[in-house]
């Protein structure tokens, strides 16, 4: 197996000295099992937390299918994580729900997900990444959840196409979950019905290990793993330090942002409630006076429901729950007071996962940027629908649906202002510099707050600054 494993690594690589740590020549060897393999339904789970190699992993995976004459398409839960993979494998990838629905719409304007059927050939290779982020809860608009979706989408009339998930079983759950289904190989197992295959990576890699970040990373999961958060001190140096109060989180923040770069700095919250007031001092700072219009060029928004009805059919087929984008240009004319809500016009820059700008206009709902609440209220985007279906009573059943398709209110953005986000809504990202701002939960549930310091930590490529952090001795 040993001279097998090297002259695999020789050709799917081309570099002959090469080094695999330990777990990760076992994880080899496990998938070289799993590729092996002449059960049905059958999938290859790789779990690990950061710097311990899932990606260089993935890339050796890629490889070798193809080599063995698969087709492998990569997959992420939410446009952001896509992004993140295509730039670090140099391959496109696409999201879960992109890849196995189609879209329909109901009279009232809502939308609905089919599972498309699977006509890919046999020798075909789905990689999940950040698998865990994929619930199995429906949110009513499939008769599934993502995950029992997206199993049944790969098997689809054929059980021997081949399943890799991949993630981090510290990251935080999919919201309503206690644990992330999509890693546990009991769930796979009895409720996917797959042929599971697990591998563990566990060791930090060596080049990594100069890294202040992960090395704060590596302390706040083992604090989590072993319950023992009352021991957790973080380290501070080059690369991680802690700020004395908000002013200086704002001077941080100011001196790396980067206009049309949403990717060079974040500022992380715990609630939807402190996100929304860092945004309002960020853009304050920013701006000056145009801070006092809601919305201005150059504002930095954050796209919090997915959105079928806009984008470029090649490059941007919809835009992402998660999606940042850049205002280049508000037309002021339009604005307007409707149904209940405020919208106005605008056109945002966005970057799909070669990081090309795309540019759409379309109508956007103002009431988000300056509330608390994630999301608009379904009772809200009811009455839009009901409303705006009463223009169309006097049209036929196809006009009325075209209408609909393509109307601009039904259709709007739902927007948040981008500088300041929640750790949920993270989740995926990457960021060359994160600023955290810890609040004082942590006395309630100190786990689940682990939980969130180390994925919010895990954000970063370069810095972290923390802010009212407990784990920072005073």
């Amino acid at each position: 197996m040993d001279e097998l494993k090297k002259k695999i690594l020789q050709d799917i690589t081309g570099d002959e000295d090469i080094r695999l740590t330990p777990d990760q020549e076992e994880v080899l060897a496990n998938f070289l099992t799993f590729y092996n393999s002449q059960e049905d339904r059958s999938g290859f789970l790789l779990t690990g937390s950061a710097g311990t190699g899932k990606t260089f992993m993935i890339n050796i995976f890629t490889r070798f299918l193809q080599k063995m004459g698969f087709k492998v398409i990569l997959l992420a839960p939410t446009g952001r994580a896509a992004k993140v993979i295509s730039k670090r494998t140099h391959r496109a990838a696409y999201t879960i729900h992109h890849h196995i629905y189609s879209v329909s719409e109901g009279f009232y304007g809502d939308i609905s997900f089919q599972r498309k059927p699977n006509k890919e050939k046999t020798k075909t290779a789905y990689i999940v990444d950040e698998a865990s982020m994929v619930g199995d809860q429906t949110d009513g608009s499939t008769r599934r959840g993502l995950l029992m979706d997206l199993l049944d989408f790969v098997f689809d009339e054929d059980p021997y196409r081949k399943l890799i998930l991949v993630g981090d079983p510290v990251q935080l759950p999919p919201i309503g979950h206690d644990t992330s289904p999509a890693l546990n190989p009991e769930f796979l197992r009895f409720e996917g019905l797959l042929s599971v295959f697990h591998s563990e990576l566990t060791e930090v890699k060596r080049q990594l290990v100069d890294s202040e970040v992960l090395e704060n990373a590596v302390l706040i999961r083992d604090a989590f793993l072993e319950e023992n958060q009352e021991g957790l001190e973080l380290i501070q140096g080059r690369d991680v330090s802690s700020l004395e109060n908000g002013w200086e989180g704002l001077e941080s923040y100011m001196g790396y942002f980067e206009e049309g770069n949403p990717d060079r700095v974040v500022f992380i919250t715990y609630s939807n409630f402190r996100a929304m007031k860092v945004n309002m001092a960020i853009r304050q700072n920013l701006l000056y006076e145009d801070a006092e219009q809601i919305i201005s060029t150059s504002d930095l928004l954050m796209v919090v429901k997915n959105n079928y009805a806009w984008g470029d059919p090649k490059t941007l087929p919809f835009i992402a729950n998660g999606e940042m984008c850049t205002v280049r240009e508000v037309f002021h004319d339009t604005y307007e007071e409707k149904y209940g809500l405020k919208w106005i016009d605008a056109e945002l820059e966005f970057q799909d996962t070669q990081q090309n700008a795309i540019r759409i206009t379309c109508k956007i709902v103002l009431d988000l940027l300056q509330s608390k609440l994630p999301q608009l209220d379904k009772s809200m985007l009811s009455q839009v629908s009901h409303e705006r279906n009463q223009e169309y009573l006097q049209l036929s059943k196809t006009q009325a649906a075209e209408m609909r398709r393509s109307d601009p209110y039904i259709n709007a953005l739902q927007v948040k202002y981008g500088y300041a986000i929640t750790g949920h809504k993270s989740q995926g990202g990457q960021w060359e510099n994160v600023i955290i701002g810890f609040e004082p939960d942590y006395g309630q549930n100190p786990k689940a707050y682990l939980r969130w310091t180390y994925t919010v930590f895990t954000r970063a490529e370069e810095r972290v600054f923390v802010l009212d952090c407990p784990f920072v001795p005073s």
